[in-house]
């Protein structure tokens, strides 16, 4: 126990140099965590190298003026894709982790700190990388044949690396997984959907083995952080998908609960919408699956309409919630304190109203076989269109960058094509299309594309239906159910004989009728569809 009494003037000198020399300088310009730890750090930019050996995850430099030279290459397009791997590697990370100043996007997410320092750092997670920056660098011109061959070299590079760190055990889990989330946006931004999804599985066996087991010494913040953004990159597979047929949803993390306080913090909220997408995306998975089984499956699995109407309320409640929010920054953003982040933010709360609304017309249409029930729901795709329309706004205010980003975070442009291919009125659809053209790529979203798409999808259901009055423009309920198309699915964009993109498009309608045959014949079978293929010029 510590003296009470008076201290002589010797004990008080020999307390106060123990305490001094216990007492480590510290560096005003430190880095975040040096700093958090009271310790000298060595300022070594990107990232503080004492940090990185000791393995912390360095915080960065949150003074930081400008980014320092290391991540600032000399991008030289249109040089042999198998030229450097340090230029692809860093150009992977100005498209992935900076924004248009040099500063990381996002400083405690997977793609600020955690991607600069693992992808420096771990062989997998570089190789993956340079993957990544090949298949960019094609997405921007049309490669030759031997041009893609020698950028996907990069990728079976990172998957040799990868497989090798997994029977080795010399990367840790957190190396991993982001290596794999990596692949899983190589195939995203060259639109092999399929192979993401295997990727983005495979990060999440990873992430589940480290759980379960804890071998190794494991970062507990950054496999927090990597869980995160699967979950992220799980909604936007999902989103995609579900134009077409909800993606298998892998991840079983606790949902965040939408309470009082969510929406009043723009990260909250954002991450309350996250996770309510992907509950409802679980929900129309497994409805979607019995979709053409019973006449309505309401009658055959009471526990199934419970989770609907689950679903459905919690859908509304959050959007909701982001509707109030974004009304409150709104009139925030026109004061003088506002910031272009502030801008960002909101067009993010449009982005994500979209995809929620969109969801939560697929909830209650996911029952009802025939197309004609989303003739009912005009009001939530004119919802759509208007809050695309406003995130589109805000976002070209925002400062241009030389470099498109690549985000796992959804965006506007799987939603506008859902309202071109489920919105059979008119006017709203080709409003919807219209928009699409105006809108660039968005993960495996090309809103190109999806506009040509949209327009041909149209034209068929238009080409074979008739006014209910002559003279009369056409409307929604003059499309008949036996002409309207259920589906499609787009292959990787080709070059033709001329050298302009075009993509082939599967659709799908059923052989006969369902209004007619009903009951009669089995349409949960493949036999009893119909499916043709068209090249469609982009």
């Amino acid at each position: 126990m510590p003296s009470t009494g008076p201290t002589s003037g010797s004990e008080k000198s020999t307390s106060t140099s123990k305490r001094s020399r216990v007492i480590v300088s510290q560096s005003k310009r430190g880095c975040v965590t040096c700093k958090a730890r009271r310790v000298k750090c060595d300022e070594q930019r990107p990232l503080c190298q004492r940090c990185i050996q000791a393995g912390r995850l360095c915080g960065g430099y949150k003074d930081e003026i400008k980014s320092s030279s290391a991540l600032q290459p000399a991008l030289k397009f249109g040089v042999a894709a198998d030229s450097h791997i340090e230029r692809l590697s860093h150009l992977a990370v100005q498209v992935l982790s900076l924004d248009n100043n040099g500063r990381p996007l996002q400083q405690a997410g997977v793609w600020g700190c955690t991607f600069l320092q693992l992808s420096t750092q771990v062989d997998c997670v570089k190789a993956a990388a340079a993957a990544f920056g090949a298949a960019y660098e094609l997405s921007l011109q049309n490669a030759s044949v031997e041009r893609s061959r020698s950028a996907w070299r990069y990728y079976g590079s990172a998957i040799a690396k990868l497989q090798s760190g997994l029977n080795n055990e010399i990367a840790g889990p957190e190396s991993l997984a982001l290596a794999s989330m990596i692949l899983a946006c190589v195939e995203v931004i060259s639109q092999h959907n399929e192979n993401a999804l295997v990727h983005f599985v495979g990060a999440v066996q990873i992430l589940t083995k480290a759980y379960q087991g804890r071998r190794g010494t494991l970062s507990t913040d950054m496999l927090r952080t990597i869980q995160d953004e699967l979950v992220r990159l799980d909604v936007l597979i999902g989103s995609y998908a579900i134009a077409q047929s909800p993606a298998s949803m892998h991840l079983e993390f606790p949902p965040a609960a939408a309470g009082d306080d969510t929406f009043h913090d723009p990260e909250l909220a954002i991450q309350a919408a996250i996770s309510c997408l992907r509950q409802a995306y679980q929900f129309i998975d497994v409805a979607h699956r019995v979709r053409y089984t019973y006449p309505s499956w309401r009658e055959q699995d009471v526990m199934m309409c419970q989770d609907q109407a689950e679903a459905v309320t919690q859908c509304r409640l959050v959007r909701k919630g982001l509707a109030a929010l974004a009304t409150k920054l709104q009139a925030q953003s026109s004061s003088a304190t506002s910031t272009p982040r502030d801008s960002e933010t909101l067009a993010e709360l449009y982005a994500l109203r979209t995809q929620l609304t969109a969801a939560l017309i697929f909830l209650l249409c996911v029952h009802n076989p025939y197309e004609t029930g989303y003739d009912e729901h005009e009001d939530l795709f004119r919802t759509i269109v208007s809050d695309a329309a406003a995130s589109a706004r805000l976002r070209r205010g925002s400062r241009r960058c030389a470099l498109k980003r690549f985000t796992t975070r959804p965006g506007i442009v799987s939603p506008l094509f859902f309202v071109s291919m489920k919105c059979r009125d008119p006017p709203l659809r080709a409003l919807a299309t219209t928009m699409l053209r105006e809108q660039g790529r968005e993960g495996p979203a090309d809103g190109q594309i999806m506009a040509a798409v949209g327009t041909r999808l149209a034209a068929l259901e238009a080409s074979t239906s008739v006014p209910s009055s002559p003279g009369a423009p056409l409307a929604a309920c003059d499309i008949p159910e036996a002409h309207r198309i259920y589906g499609y699915g787009v292959e990787p964009v080709r070059l033709d004989e001329q050298g302009c993109r075009v993509v082939d498009v599967e659709f799908t309608r059923p052989e006969l009728p369902l209004v007619e045959r009903w009951g009669q014949l089995d349409y949960s079978s493949r036999e009893n569809w119909v499916f043709w293929s068209e090249a469609i010029k982009i």
